[in-house]
């Protein structure tokens, strides 16, 4: 007797619903054997046409894009790292006109959103547009949308929706969101924007949120900091609830439909303006796409699942090839982790790193600051060999810079009841004093070590008070008070580097260099505050002083790196499985007693037999070692139908993935299989076996006692296999020698970030 698994989903199909039943029956047939020949895909083979590889690094607060274009048959040993080419030009850029400003190549992980649930209409563009998206949908209906596959229910927002932010002014959303009443009067819990009733992303958010009319009325919402949406850890759980706050009133608007929307819907315009400068470049769809995400070392690999959801409706409202958002699939599909991103950048561009050498990156950027320790191979090029201790990081990005700032503003300000008007408001005022005159200008100079006196800053309309330091119009902060918001964060990153030195001196191993990238590594301060603690921690500890690295043009590392690291996958982690796939099917009642001890089950009126409906049997297992290549052992599937001559004959198998499952014959509702999800179906439309005359109905059977058992039903039969390519799970539907059916989902969130 064979097992066959398959799915239990009734299906309505034109005037008839079918019911899927596969069966395991005496006398069933096994598998055919499936030659070779039928499961080669040769859109696999890298080298059957021109290459574009494609990195996207969303970052917390800068995103950024890099590419390189590879010819057909060009030699794919070496990659020379000048070729790689950054998105630049974004809209409202922001960088003044400098060129040579490294910052031209990212932008604002930021949006605004009209509080018009329409406004995508008014955007669509290109031959994906959200209107294709939507083709079954109906965005003038008096419902939610649901554009998206996310559980309400979702275990990436492990804390309560209601839980209050903290008070005062706070820099909440990575804009300004504002916490409780404020004391002039002014609601700072409701957010206000401009007139503008459109979608704004990037620069253009940044730009908009520096103007004071932006603050004076009520038609949109801001939001950053969303990529942390997808960061389950205890440190930003505060962040992730003041951003709930305003995707719930985003969602009440019918604005979005499900928290992710945000990072779509910025993804979605990062990547039309990256598609049109591909484009301009001379690279049109002729190069084979290789898209490569950068996902943080720590996300749980459904967070890294969501964010590969995330990044195909991107794709496909942003018209690129090669997506299928029914599976969640991406062809020519490649995650690897930032730190191994960045790591790749700076051994192929920092040549005072050496074999053998042990060194710390200090990644820091605008939200996050991660740090990594790796021991550097002998090979050439150099590879890392191993990762020496647990990373480390923490949230002391240059945005808290800009939070504390503004704390420090609002102090100030708050009692300036005067300053709001109708086209004014404080929060206004300062947000235009820290986009104008501190992000651009004070921040990125700001030397803790030789500031001295005081900063003026002008405010029309701001009335004299001496005890303030308020002059008519302008005001001044003595530079002791912007040393005090500096230090703190330097501080923070000044101890995470401490704890990767120490970590590895508790193993025997030698820190010899100290590596800081990232956009913030820029900052002068930052880079004395470093220093002179290198030099205080080998002093107190006796240690030999680790050499301090600071390269040039860092804060695009990740996504360049990226772009490396899809160039020569070799040498990346072991494949171990970090995520379970599995068939849902139907099994007969009491063929697994232990399994089935606790299960619902019902008669079947075709066969007239006991079944367990909806267990799934994981195929592909969590901790299993996968090789590049890798099959399992083919099976029957069953399905069984009501007799009628114009019932479509249509059987529908559905895959489900898991991160914690292993146990195989559990029923889909049992909590050995709690949090599964569907990631895919296969599905075979039979009838032309009646319509042929291929297929003869199954008659009732009769027992000993002469009783009918079941009734007169059709019955299909047929081999299925699943096949692992690299980070492609292939599933077969294979009848009489031919490939009937197949489905490819991108599983590279099944491996640990890197795996080839």
């Amino acid at each position: 007797m064979s097992i066959s698994r398959a799915s239990t989903e009734t299906v309505g199909r034109g005037d008839m619903a079918a019911r899927f039943r596969p069966r395991r029956v005496a006398g069933t047939l096994g598998p055919e054997g499936v030659p070779e020949h039928l499961l080669r895909d040769p859109s696999l083979d890298p080298n059957s046409a021109k290459r574009l590889i494609v990195a996207v690094d969303f970052g917390t607060t800068y995103s950024a894009v890099a590419y390189v274009a590879l010819e057909e048959g060009e030699d794919p040993a070496y990659l020379d790292p000048s070729r790689i080419c950054t998105v630049r030009n974004f809209p409202d850029d922001a960088t003044f006109g400098n060129l040579d400003d490294q910052m031209r190549s990212e932008v604002p992980t930021e949006v605004i959103y009209p509080l018009d649930r329409h406004f995508r209409d008014k955007i669509a563009k290109g031959p994906a547009s959200w209107n294709q998206l939507e083709e079954h949908g109906d965005r003038e209906a008096d419902h939610d949308v649901d554009l998206y596959d996310f559980d309400e229910g979702d275990e990436w927002l492990p804390f309560e929706r209601e839980q209050p932010g903290r008070h005062g002014f706070q820099d909440d959303s990575g804009l300004a969101v504002f916490g409780q009443q404020g004391n002039d009067g002014h609601d700072p819990g409701q957010m206000e924007t401009d007139e503008d009733n459109s979608f704004r992303w990037g620069y253009a958010a940044h730009e908009a949120w520096g103007r004071s009319a932006t603050h004076a009325g009520a038609n949109s919402k801001p939001l950053s900091r969303f990529k942390l949406l997808l960061d389950q850890s205890a440190r930003t759980e505060s962040i992730r609830a003041d951003l709930w706050r305003t995707l719930d009133e985003l969602k009440v608007k019918r604005v979005i439909s499900k928290p992710l929307d945000v990072i779509v819907d910025f993804l979605a315009s990062l990547l039309r303006h990256a598609k049109s400068g591909i484009e301009n470049a001379g690279f049109d769809d002729s190069y084979r796409r290789e898209m490569v995400l950068c996902v943080p070392a720590i996300w749980t690999q459904k967070a890294c699942r969501d964010m590969q959801g995330a990044l195909g409706k991107a794709m496909a409202m942003a018209g690129f090839p090669g997506v299928d958002t029914e599976t969640n699939t991406i062809d020519n599909f490649f995650i690897v982790s930032e730190p191994e991103a960045a790591a790749a950048f700076v051994l192929t561009n920092e040549r005072d790193i050496s074999p053998e050498d042990t060194f710390v990156l200090l990644d820091a950027g605008g939200g996050t600051v991660d740090a990594n320790t790796y021991t550097v191979s002998t090979a050439t090029p150099l590879r890392l060999t191993k990762e020496v201790v647990e990373p480390g990081g923490g949230l002391h990005g240059s945005s808290y810079i800009n939070q504390g700032f503004r704390q420090l503003l609002w102090d100030k300000l708050r009692n300036e009841r005067y300053l709001n008007t109708e086209e004014n408001t404080i929060r206004g005022c300062i947000e235009k004093i820290i986009i104008n005159d501190f992000e651009y200008k004070l921040k990125r100079s700001f030397d803790c070590y030789t500031a001295r006196g005081v900063k003026y800053f002008d405010l029309p309309g701001l009335r004299p008070n001496k005890d303030k330091n308020f002059g008519r119009g302008s005001f001044q902060i003595p530079v002791r008070e912007i040393q005090a918001i500096f230090l703190e964060r330097l501080e923070g990153i000044g101890h995470i580097m401490e704890q990767q030195i120490q970590a590895a001196l508790g193993k025997d191993i030698k820190v010899e260099k100290v590596v800081l990238i990232g956009g913030f590594a820029g900052s002068i301060s930052l880079r004395r505050y470093l220093q002179d603690r290198l030099k205080k921690f080998c002093r107190e500890k006796n240690y030999p002083l680790p050499q301090l690295l600071c390269p040039n043009n860092t804060a695009t590392a990740v996504a360049r790196g990226a772009v490396l690291r899809a160039f020569n996958k070799e040498r990346g982690p072991a494949r171990h499985a970090r995520t379970s796939y599995g068939v849902l099917r139907t099994e007969p009642y009491g063929d697994f007693p232990e399994e089935h001890s606790e299960a619902n089950w019902t008669w079947d009126k075709h066969d007239g037999m006991a079944y367990v409906k909806g267990t799934i049997d994981w195929v592909f297992k969590l901790g299993q070692v996968v090789q590049p290549v890798w099959t399992c052992r083919e099976f029957t599937c069953r399905h069984t139908f009501d007799y009628s001559p114009h019932a479509k004959l249509i059987c529908l198998d559905l895959l489900y993935a898991s991160d914690k499952s292993t146990e195989s014959h559990y029923q889909l509702k049992h909590p050995k299989n709690a949090g599964a999800e569907k990631v895919g179906e296969i599905e075979v439309d039979f009838t032309f076996l009646r319509e042929r005359g291929l297929i003869r109905p199954v008659k009732a059977s009769v027992d000993a006692k002469g009783r009918t058992i079941g009734k007169r039903h059709y019955r299909v039969d047929y081999t299925m296999l699943i096949k692992i390519v690299d980070r492609d799970l292939q599933c077969f539907a294979i009848f009489q020698g031919k490939v009937m059916e197949k489905c490819k989902i991108n599983i590279a969130s099944a491996f640990r970030p890197g795996v080839k």
